[in-house]
């Protein structure tokens, strides 16, 4: 429903600016003792922001139901959805507001030289509606391009964190996993929970399995295996393979059997004979 009435709305202004423009053509002649040309200047306003409403209808109908903003994503897989991502952060919002800054000054020129060459008297009035409507819209998407930055760079973050923790174990256990798909991969970030940092989850106390024990790894069910490198949660008890403790305590900071929390200065040594 949201998407249908997204779609609706963009149906409309398109709508709506190429009727604008259609209009413009018969008064044409009108605008030509105006100090600048305000009429070129709006036409290509005009086509500025059907082309971006374009871009970025074509882009939420491509991209994945579970994005919210397809253009929040600096890393889409899909070819297409680059090209309309960097066409929209790199063409079209420089260009729009070099544009709308133009035509600042232009109406400036033509208010103070020939306020009279304006077809109708609302003209000026709608002018000035159109270019505090323009720099609302530079505001509103240059927002979205920090968050996208801002995004991506807690995503690099996060991938810095899970190579500390990638050591062989981990590799031979899960794989790669600090290679992250996008802002939504980021561990925790669905949840809104909080895990530890690497730096705490490597100062956890770890040991090795000494002997055959009883009992698997509740995180990945496959017993806890004599040499293999595991993890006991001082709080609370509990045991885990430590490559797959350490992933759960960075997405969230409590045991995964009895959510007790987490705390890395509440963490003391132990040692585990089996």
């Amino acid at each position: 429903m949201a998407a249908a009435q997204v779609g609706w709305n963009d149906a409309v202004l398109i709508m709506t600016l190429l009727y604008l423009s259609m209009d413009m053509q018969y008064e044409w002649e009108s605008f030509t003792s105006c100090k600048r040309p305000i009429h070129q200047w709006l036409l290509v306003s005009y086509g500025l922001v059907v082309v971006s409403r374009l871009v970025h209808v074509a882009g939420a109908l491509m991209s994945h139901a579970d994005m919210t903003d397809f253009m929040l994503d600096l890393r889409q897989k899909n070819t297409t959805l680059r090209l309309l991502m960097s066409v929209m952060w790199l063409v079209i919002l420089p260009l729009f507001t070099a544009w709308s800054i133009v035509g600042t000054v232009w109406i400036w020129d033509v208010m103070q030289s020939t306020p009279g060459c304006l077809p109708g008297g609302a003209h000026l009035w709608f002018l000035c509606i159109w270019q505090a409507l323009s720099y609302l819209w530079i505001i509103i998407h240059g927002s979205l391009g920090m968050v996208a930055w801002y995004l991506e760079r807690r995503l690099r973050s996060a991938e810095g964190d899970l190579r500390q923790l990638e050591d062989q174990d981990l590799l031979a256990r899960w794989g790669q996993v600090s290679r992250l798909q996008s802002y939504t991969s980021v561990p925790g970030a669905k949840e809104g929970l909080g895990g530890l940092s690497a730096s705490e989850i490597a100062g956890l106390p770890g040991l090795v399995v000494l002997d055959a024990c009883e009992g698997d790894c509740p995180i990945c069910l496959t017993e806890l295996q004599p040499g293999e490198s595991a993890r006991q949660l001082t709080l609370c008890g509990h045991k885990f393979h430590r490559s797959c403790i350490d992933l759960w305590l960075y997405r969230r900071a409590d045991c995964p059997l009895c959510k007790t929390q987490v705390k890395a200065s509440a963490q003391v040594e132990v040692t585990w004979n089996v």
